[in-house]
């Protein structure tokens, strides 16, 4: 079609150049260098596809990719659907394969389905009164604000467990097939909203729900995660009573927690195994709440009855399910495993 390539797409090296896009994409995270011929191609697309409804917000190269973009549009009509595919003008391809019409089509029919699915989750908890802050990728796990303590904690999951009800009951009704095992609400602290990087206010609502500083800034204090099963009537009813809590804490907060709940069990378990060392990281594994309390938590820590021969570090041969705080002291041995490697040597452990 005799479209000018970039710098990026006829292979010559402009470091100057680079070196200041690259700035400016740091900077900016929306379009940049070399993104010029893709959204071009991209507008052409739109224009004969779907004339007047779709409109370019975003674009970025694919790097580390020699060329080609991710170009991001709007849908007139539509605030909340984002529309996203690969576009490699020098080479015209679109999302890796030849045949660009049929890749924006499919784009466009994807962004209509995602943006029917936020729309069935923010309905579901904005209108039971826990407004969703933030939703992962897939749409599938909403961030929501609540106070559990040991009086709001069955109150505030029975509630979530409606909200999460009417969200099963919408998604069904569009997508028979949608039905899961469970369904999972991440729980942040009151008052977490306030200080959340956002997008910008002109992008659809699929990208700024899954805006993904946001979502990094929820993730980077402890949080909550209430879990669900569904089942029932097609997997359309959600158990309440059997909801699961865990905590999720950042990276360092765990490393913390495994050596303070090393520090507290060793005690009981050498009441039995004298010589016993735990193979460490325990905090990196699975701790859910004990039910009706949000002061006492339940997992595993790994641990050998003796150090292994040979200076080599102990990986766990034996599982002890403990108890203890959040902050893992105060431990409590439940029960001591034996059985818990099958005869390749891979973890089995039972559900707490």
């Amino acid at each position: 079609m005799g479209r000018r390539r970039t710098a990026r797409g006829n292979g010559r090296r402009w470091p100057g150049r680079v070196a200041g896009s690259l700035a400016a994409l740091l900077a900016g995270g929306c379009a940049a260098f070399g993104t010029d011929d893709d959204v071009r191609r991209a507008r052409e697309l739109a224009d004969d596809l779907y004339p007047g409804e779709l409109d370019v917000v975003d674009a970025r190269p694919l790097f580390p990719e020699a060329t080609g973009s991710e170009v991001t549009l709007s849908v007139a009509g539509d605030p909340d659907a984002a529309v996203r595919f690969r576009v490699d003008a020098a080479e015209d391809r679109c999302d890796g394969g030849p045949d660009c019409a049929d890749a924006l089509r499919a784009a466009v029919d994807r962004a209509r389905r995602e943006a029917g699915r936020l729309r069935a989750m923010r309905h579901a908890f904005d209108g039971c009164g826990h407004p969703v802050l933030a939703t992962d990728e897939k749409l599938t796990a909403p961030w929501i604000e609540a106070r559990l303590t040991d009086e709001t904690l069955d109150d505030v999951l029975s509630r979530l467990g409606a909200c999460a009800q009417r969200w099963v009951t919408a998604r069904a009704d569009r997508d028979p097939r949608a039905a899961q095992g469970w369904v999972t609400v991440n729980v942040a602290a009151p008052g977490t909203a306030g200080d959340l990087p956002a997008a910008k206010s002109t992008l659809p609502a699929v990208l700024r729900f899954t805006h993904g500083p946001r979502r990094a800034a929820l993730a980077g204090r402890p949080y909550h995660v209430a879990a669900y099963p569904v089942g029932g009537d097609a997997g359309r009813t959600v158990d309440a009573a059997s909801v699961r809590l865990r905590i999720v804490s950042p990276f360092e907060e765990r490393r913390a927690f495994s050596r303070r709940i090393d520090a507290s069990v060793l005690p009981a378990l050498r009441a039995t195994y004298p010589d016993a060392v735990t193979s460490g990281g325990a905090g990196m594994g699975v701790w859910r709440l004990e039910p009706g309390t949000v002061h006492r938590v339940r997992g595993y820590v790994l641990f050998c009855e003796r150090p292994p021969a040979g200076g080599k570090r102990c990986l766990g041969d034996l599982a002890a399910l403990v108890t203890s705080d959040p902050e893992g002291r105060d431990a409590e041995v439940v029960r001591v495993l034996t059985d818990i490697r099958d005869e390749h040597g891979v973890l089995r452990l039972p559900p707490e």
